[in-house]
């Protein structure tokens, strides 16, 4: 049987990412968020026939989809991680733009690894790099995924590294890290399905993963 496959797409009558699902050329449903659920729309073939449909391959994608509609889909997912990935550190030790910055952004992050790692959409990133010029923080590092709702996939060529400059004190090199870093997020590829992950250095020289 014909696998299916899943396009992401964004419509004009739509709030949120809509999901199509396809079998070769024919189209076979859509899926989205209306507001309180996701919802799936089937449809039925050109001729007016119905879809014989693989239930482990309908099921595989229909979870899938409903990660990418979803906007609470990692929702318990996040929590849990950011608990198991702190449980062992002190954060009363952390300077206080750290921990405003990890309670703003950890609920926006679209994906966490099981080490705690955060991965951003494009429109979050970006007032993540500003929020850190405001709190006194420099983004270090960048890289950008492409995350199709359950896997990352590395995109290569997308990635900055900044390095120390000796000459800077540390405001003109927050000033420079963020600008650089703003500077190449709007040279990178915008689509959906980009996440970003970033490395994020205190003004004492310390560093973190966001």
């Amino acid at each position: 049987m014909i696998p299916l496959r899943l396009v992401e797409t964004d419509r004009e009558d739509f709030d949120g990412p809509v999901v199509e699902l396809w079998r070769d050329d024919e189209f076979i449903a859509m899926v989205f968020w209306d507001g309180e659920t996701t919802v799936v729309q089937v449809y039925s073939g050109a001729d007016g026939d119905v879809f014989d449909l693989d239930v482990p391959d309908l099921q595989r994608i229909l979870t899938t989809a409903e990660q990418i509609v979803d906007p609470h889909a990692f929702d318990e997912e996040l929590s849990d991680l950011r608990s198991e990935a702190t449980s062992d550190s002190d954060w009363d030790d952390e300077q206080p733009a750290t921990i405003a910055l990890v309670e703003e952004f950890d609920p926006q992050a679209m994906h966490r690894s099981p080490d705690g790692e955060g991965f951003f959409p494009g429109e979050v990133a970006t007032a993540f790099i500003r929020r850190c010029e405001d709190l006194d923080l420099a983004v270090v590092e960048m890289e950008g995924f492409d995350f199709d709702g359950s896997t990352l996939h590395p995109r290569p060529g997308l990635e900055l590294m900044i390095q120390p400059q000796e000459v800077m004190g540390w405001a003109d090199f927050r000033r420079y890290a963020n600008g650089r870093a703003l500077d190449t997020l709007s040279d990178w590829d915008t689509r959906r399905s980009l996440v970003f992950a970033f490395v994020v250095q205190q003004p004492d020289g310390e560093s973190f993963v966001a």
